[in-house]
């Protein structure tokens, strides 16, 4: 599947790798024809043409916005639960929201749990024990 998406830009003929490499994105959570079998449940699926991790708030904006300016297909997923990936992968950015983040605070004697969409579910009960 590799370099099967390709983008016309002016008279410059792109695919998705040479895109993304001349882009500011952080390089270091982007994954080139990785196998989705790695993120999900079922450890099922073909290869994403391009796999990226977003770990916090801002490198998930950019990469809505870039993806939204090159016009690349964007598929957003969480943990790899309930999701099925067909054996000829995913075309595009596939981008797995990866925000760890669980914070709590008490305000007028309740507490509040503000949970990245990361946070994996036991990890979750565990704070809530």
């Amino acid at each position: 599947m590799q370099n099967k998406l390709r983008l016309e830009i002016g008279s410059v003929n792109l695919n998705i790798k040479e895109i993304l490499e001349k882009s500011k994105l952080n390089k270091e959570n982007l994954y080139y024809d990785e196998p989705m079998a790695k993120h999900t449940s079922f450890k099922i699926g073909g290869p994403a043409e391009c796999f990226i991790k977003a770990q916090n708030i801002e490198q998930l904006k950019n990469i809505l916005e870039y993806a939204k300016k090159e016009n690349i297909k964007l598929t957003i997923i969480g943990n790899g639960s309930n999701i099925l990936v067909s054996d000829q992968g995913i075309q595009g950015i596939v981008l797995k929201i990866d925000i760890e983040k669980l914070e709590e605070k008490i305000e007028d004697e309740k507490i509040i749990l503000t949970v990245g969409s990361g946070v994996k579910l036991g990890a979750l009960a565990q704070k809530c024990l």
